[in-house]
């Protein structure tokens, strides 16, 4: 386990266990009021071992599925970056050293506090706020 994976799990995965998610890898799903939510740590195909990104995805979709199938980002009817939760309103990348552990924890706090303050809002919506797809069960 690298050391952005560690930090993941010791900063992220913590609060959103406490939110009510449950962890897949880098992937996180919720099931409450007929849709499931998820979301997910996404880092770039670019990373090197001097200069790293990751972004967060967003997805929400119709529980039509077993309760225990795992859903992933890709597969939700409504996806978005955290980016466009924010107020730039465009893609966010969260940059990190992968050798400078300081560098890393800086990173992923900084994505926690943008999913506690712009993701958990966006997914305390009712179900019907969503996007029209929403709507259309599968």
């Amino acid at each position: 386990m690298d050391t952005f994976e560690r930090v993941i799990g010791e900063e992220l995965a913590p609060y959103l266990r406490t939110v009510g998610f449950l962890r897949h890898g880098q992937t996180w799903n919720r099931r409450t009021e007929g849709v499931v939510q998820v979301i997910s740590v996404q880092r770039s195909m670019n990373n090197t071992e001097l200069d790293s990104r990751f972004t967060i995805n967003v997805g929400v979709t119709p529980d039509t599925r077993p309760a225990n199938t795992r859903l992933a980002e890709h597969e939700c009817r409504s996806r978005l970056r955290i980016g466009f939760l924010r107020a730039e309103r465009q893609d966010h990348w969260y940059r990190y050293r992968p050798r400078d552990p300081a560098s890393v924890r800086r990173a992923v706090a900084e994505a926690r506090a943008d999913v506690e303050a712009y993701v958990m809002p966006y997914l305390s919506q009712k179900p019907g706020d969503f996007s029209p797809l929403l709507l259309q069960a599968t």
